[in-house]
């Protein structure tokens, strides 16, 4: 995809309106450090070098949920990794916005509010004279979340409506990976966990090509297998609850159709007492939570990447952070590394949970490309159109 880049042209004294996506994990009510604040801080490192005046526009969870925070202390994480301040100014359309961005110098840059907190960010009733009132502030659009280009929001598509519009040097980073991995191209392994699970349906489409597999693990595997008419006990009850259920009788359609291309654990981990025991599919139903898959789905796992060129893996294959069900991501994430050093596969990385978990269990880097995007990535490499990238190519 081509695209226009920040790099082509001279933006000093120029007011740039940023778009960036620093939103993190909350614990406690505590904004969690993150690797996206390092990656976003590239670009703002850049135009602040260059003098330009920059406006920063970002979210953080959603209405009505824990993790639906004003972005204060991310304006101070931002300043941590740029080395200067950049001031937060809790306003978005208003006068207290409206003054601010009118008293930007040239290499200073502030933080705005939280966007979803507009009913502009979403159209709701199709409302976005916030935004075109903003861009009149502006020269420049920048878009460097490449993480939700895949919806259609108002930071996201309108500013590039009515201004001058370009990447960040993080889009542009991950594009030019993207675009020369051999992902879905040659015969790719598809490893999914966790549980977005709406997300993963696009790469289903992937599957076509019959060189292609889809290992499953977390809430998709568990889903796949109660669509196969396997009953977990806990899971089973868990997954309706969950509202999940709607989604089986797609799914025992896509069982059906790709029946040899849909691989499934065959162990899992749970907690007995305080002790990780491990049950194989023969032994449910079972009246506790799954944890993790077992040592034996990890050993099967293992031996179809022999066959693959390529391995994309997103999400854990169990609850990860918790030290005694890590090991099925932790094993699969060290293998994936030491074939990827020897070359054998290209791989590719998405997310931050695992990204997190290579961090933590001190897994060497040897992967191919290691994406902050989840929804987004998935889309991409699926051979969707992304409403934000689409709308950079509209000026």
């Amino acid at each position: 995809m081509t695209l226009k880049s920040i790099l082509k042209i001279d933006i000093r004294n120029k007011r740039v309106l940023l778009r960036i996506d620093i939103n993190s994990p909350v614990v406690d009510g505590k904004i969690l450090d993150n690797p996206r604040f390092k990656a976003s801080c590239e670009t703002i490192k850049y135009l602040i070098k260059k003098g330009a005046k920059v406006a920063i526009l970002a979210h953080q969870g959603r209405k009505g949920e824990r993790d639906f925070l004003p972005l204060k202390e991310h304006s101070k994480l931002l300043s941590k990794y740029t080395g200067g301040k950049i001031s937060y100014v809790d306003d978005l359309f208003g006068e207290k916005a409206i003054e601010s961005i009118k008293n930007l110098k040239p290499k200073h840059a502030i933080m705005l509010a939280n966007v979803r907190n507009y009913d502009d960010e979403l159209l709701i009733k199709k409302k976005q004279n916030g935004y075109i009132q903003l861009c009149n502030k502006f020269d420049i659009f920048v878009n460097d979340a490449f993480s939700v280009s895949h919806r259609e929001q108002g930071s996201i598509i309108i500013p590039p409506k009515f201004l001058p519009s370009y990447m960040g040097l993080s889009i542009q980073k991950e594009i030019s990976a993207l675009d020369k991995s051999k992902i879905g191209r040659q015969s790719t392994i598809y490893l999914l966990g966790g549980e977005k699970i709406k997300d993963y349906f696009p790469i289903f489409n992937n599957l076509k090509n019959k060189r292609n597999k889809i290992i499953a693990s977390g809430v998709l595997a568990n889903l796949l297998l109660v669509a196969k008419e396997f009953n977990l006990g806990y899971e089973n009850k868990w997954l309706e609850e969950k509202g999940y259920i709607k989604l089986i009788p797609k799914l025992k359609s896509l069982c059906r159709k790709y029946k040899n291309q849909i691989i499934l654990p065959v162990d899992f981990a749970i907690d007995d007492s305080g002790h990780r025991v491990e049950i194989s599919l023969n032994g449910f139903p079972n009246g506790s939570k799954i944890l993790d898959v077992g040592h034996e789905s990890v050993r099967i796992f293992k031996k179809h990447f022999g066959k693959s060129k390529a391995i994309f893996m997103k999400g854990p294959l169990g609850f990860s952070e918790i030290d005694e069900f890590s090991y099925g991501t932790v094993e699969i994430l060290k293998e994936i590394s030491m074939i990827s050093k020897n070359k054998k596969v290209f791989s590719l990385i998405g997310g931050g949970h695992l990204t997190t978990t290579i961090s933590k269990y001190k897994i060497p880097d040897n992967f191919s490309h290691i994406s902050l995007s989840g929804g987004a990535l998935i889309a991409y490499i699926s051979g969707e159109k992304l409403p934000g990238l689409e709308a950079l190519k509209q000026k």
